[in-house]
């Protein structure tokens, strides 16, 4: 009866018996305390062009042509990421460098092989064809309708066409959508141009059509959208290149093509038609695709067999996370892209080490271990230990789990959720650590963190008000109201030290506040995103005490927080980044960022 007496006690007191050291909890908020605190480091005027790991190469193709270039053969390709890239015949082999350009364009000693007109001689005359709405036969003098208006459908797009003589008539070979209103099977439709009346069609899903002449014989060539279980010769998958006889309708070859790599729920990533050109390499037919899987590829349309492709070195999906961690003495970065690929990079170089490893249906979340091999959450923590090779990967290291790693004393522990109880594990004990403590609202994990105040872990939960728990009793501490934060909407917050004092910074849609956690106090705003900031970063630069925010605005910033200005100017990371991470490397501060453009950049801070 006298022990439980006296446990009772020391819990009004404020004192965990389990504590690893039994205080009393001070009362909050703190007094100020006078700061003479100042950073050595000065803030660096702005900050260098970024290392792309892997190199520069195409994120999705957008767009292939064939061409010549000082008097010899070449493919062009161009690619979401905004460049124009030359690649030498027949091997693919890249020719000087990338050029800016969202689109194909002739200059600089490139001309382009001419695209075919939709044109032919009909009752013997030369005309050309039209197709959106309506299909129209035009007198290629006089523009004058020279036969029969074909109604294709309200708001029709033509994803293809071509025109060539069959049969004693001129016939055209359209792909389109057939507008709003229509309810017929998606095929090729061949249309008679003298008299408009449908004179076959090939059924199944295509995106766009060309002509070729294989063997002295006009094919068509199409690129396959869809799936199509049951085409004759085996399934028909999407990214699949058919090569047709158009007066048989049947299919004489198919090609691999470019089948996009496979794609999740929520994926961003938009671009999953190949691009398709014919030509003729040595006077032989041949065909250039390039699409989702950000590779091109050369074929040779009489024996339907490849010729060349490219290799890209990066990730063909949008990376859905990374994490910075130490192998065999080597700082690397690990990302994982939304599909399961791991790929794993030198810091330092950029270079990628090994080959890619393939988790499908893996979603892991990042952690922040400098130092430590790397670490990735896919339900339980999971340690990446990728050989050089690329064999063998994970280990976990605690039972199924949500939530992620931080930094705990000298060593790491796991921060996870469950029905609204927020709990620390100890990673290498696996023990609990203090007490689990109860917090409300919508993805509870999405706005807590941790932070040591009075010399005691802290956690701290952000909603429209901030509440400091300590860990070890489960005892409230104190409240910040007005915080103003919409919960999981903005960025999760992130505890740093300046001033002389604890600092919490929380979003609050386009800005920051900086919270001085001792008195409860906002010390300042970063204001200067034009969208809504999703991710706040506090680290240092020397020791200059900085964040860095990343917003929907496409750019990340880095602020000081001696005085909350602006450093330098905005980093450009496109509005398709998903992620930022800061590191350190020889006393250089670096930060790291990837997301949707499937590309791991890093940009170095200073020293």
């Amino acid at each position: 009866m006298k022990k439980l007496l006296i446990v009772v006690c020391l819990l009004v007191l404020g004192v965990s018996p389990g504590a690893s050291a039994a205080v009393v909890v001070p009362a909050w908020p703190y007094p100020e305390k006078d700061c003479a605190e100042r950073a050595r480091t000065a803030p660096p005027d702005g900050f260098g062009a970024p290392v792309v790991f892997g190199g520069d190469e195409h994120t999705n193709i957008t767009g292939v042509a064939f061409g010549r270039f000082r008097g010899r053969s070449v493919a062009v390709s161009t690619g979401q990421e905004g460049t124009m890239r030359m690649w030498g015949l027949p091997g693919l082999t890249p020719i000087g460098e990338p050029v800016k350009s969202a689109t194909i364009v002739s200059g600089g000693g490139l001309v382009l092989d001419p695209e075919p007109e939709p044109t032919g001689r009909l009752n013997g005359r030369p005309v050309r064809v039209t197709a959106d709405d309506r299909l129209r036969v035009l007198d290629a003098g006089t523009g004058r309708e020279v036969g029969p208006v074909v109604e294709l459908g309200e708001d029709n797009s033509v994803l293809g066409m071509v025109v060539f003589p069959m049969g004693g008539t001129l016939v055209a070979a359209i792909a389109d959508t057939g507008g709003d209103e229509c309810r017929c099977a998606d095929q090729l439709d061949l249309r008679d141009l003298a008299s408009g009346e449908l004179v076959g069609a090939i059924d199944g899903h295509f995106s766009t059509v060309r002509a070729a002449t294989v063997d002295g014989a006009l094919v068509l060539v199409t690129v396959n959208t869809g799936f199509d279980p049951g085409a004759e010769g085996g399934p028909r998958r999407s990214g699949s290149v058919s090569i047709w006889n158009p007066v048989t309708r049947a299919e004489i070859a198919r090609l691999p093509g470019n089948p996009p790599p496979p794609v999740v729920e929520d994926s961003a990533s938009s671009n999953t038609e190949v691009r398709l050109a014919v030509g003729t390499m040595d006077g032989e037919p041949v065909a250039l695709t390039g699409g989702f899987d950000n590779t091109l590829r050369l074929w040779d349309l009489t024996t339907a067999a490849p010729i060349a492709a490219t290799r890209p070195n990066g990730h063909v999906n949008e990376v859905g996370t990374f994490t910075v961690g130490e192998q065999d003495g080597r700082r690397v970065v690990v990302s994982v892209s939304v599909n399961g690929t791991l790929l794993m990079w030198d810091l330092v170089t950029g270079a990628r080490l090994g080959m890619p490893v393939f988790q499908p249906d893996w979603r892991p979340a990042s952690t922040e271990m400098p130092e430590r091999p790397p670490l990735l959450l896919d339900g339980s923590p999971v340690r990446v230990d990728a050989e050089p090779t690329g064999q063998g990967v994970v280990q976990r290291l605690l039972p199924l789990m949500s939530g992620w790693v931080v930094p705990f004393g000298d060593g790491f522990a796991a921060i996870s959720g469950q029905s609204g109880w927020i709990r620390l594990r100890d990673l290498a004990t696996r023990e609990h650590i203090g007490t689990a403590i109860r917090v409300t609202g919508p993805n509870p994990l999405s706005q807590v963190t941790l932070a040591e105040l009075g010399g005691r872990p802290v956690l701290i939960d952000v909603r429209e008000w901030m509440t400091l728990w300590d860990l070890y009793t489960g005892r409230r501490i104190g409240t910040i109201p007005d915080v103003r934060s919409s919960g999981h909407r903005n960025a999760p917050p992130a505890v740093g030290h300046a001033r002389c004092t604890t600092v919490a910074l929380t979003g609050s849609d386009t800005g920051v506040r900086v919270w001085d956690l001792r008195t409860g106090r906002e010390l300042f705003r970063l204001t200067g995103h034009g969208g809504r900031v999703h991710q706040i970063r506090y680290g240092t630069i020397g020791d200059l005490p900085i964040a860095v925010t990343a917003g929907e605005d496409g750019t990340a910033r880095v602020w000081n927080l001696a005085d909350g200005k602006q450093i330098g100017a905005p980093i450009a990371v496109g509005f398709r980044y998903g992620m930022i991470q800061l590191t350190y490397w020889e006393g250089r501060t670096l930060l790291i960022g990837a997301g949707r453009d499937e590309r791991v950049r890093r940009w170095d801070l200073g020293r």
